[in-house]
């Protein structure tokens, strides 16, 4: 890859699919070694990641966040790693109405992250796959197909998980579990 021209599209696509592979690699080896963690506070948290996201957001999309000023330990980096990821396609496969990102809390040490939006949403034929890598063949200058297997596996990591919710109908939901 060093050889090759690094301005071409395909050589810059060809780089990001092998760091992604290389970095799949890294967190399957690492999945028993958890995240340092510190206390944030969960709405200006999510306000900030929202804020980062909207940049990315069509015209005629309205962002929300509902998150209440409430401490939680996490590792910042890698939460909002996934939630931006998670936003940025969302605001990718939106054209019009709402991206929202909520945190509920489900428990003592249970908590969620949700990000819903009204866009096209997930054909159902492509759902059961949809955290496995390699389970597509795309052109890789318009992405690899391993941004949510990173995602899933970086939530494993965090002690939770990363799911789709299968039966909300107008538009995607993902939802971020993690146990603290």
């Amino acid at each position: 890859l060093d050889t090759l021209d690094p301005k071409l599209p395909g050589v810059q696509a060809l780089r990001a699919f092998s760091g992604h592979i290389q970095e799949l690699s890294e967190l399957e080896n690492s999945l028993s070694e958890p995240y340092e963690v510190q206390e944030k506070n969960i709405s200006t948290f999510c306000e900030s990641v929202m804020e980062k996201a909207k940049e990315f957001m069509k015209p005629d999309v309205t962002p929300s966040v509902n998150a209440p000023k409430l401490q939680v330990k996490t590792n910042k980096e890698q939460l909002e790693r996934i939630l931006l990821y998670l936003l940025k396609n969302a605001a990718f496969y939106t054209e019009q109405g709402r991206i929202s990102l909520d945190f509920k809390k489900r428990g003592a040490h249970t908590h969620q992250f949700i990000i819903t939006d009204t866009g096209t949403g997930i054909p159902a034929e492509q759902q059961e796959n949809l955290f496995k890598p390699f389970t597509q063949v795309k052109d890789l200058t318009t992405g690899d197909g391993l941004g949510l297997p990173i995602c899933s596996l970086i939530a494993t990591k965090m002690n939770g998980s990363l799911t789709l919710d299968t039966s909300y109908t107008k538009g995607c939901r993902f939802i971020l579990e993690l146990h603290a």
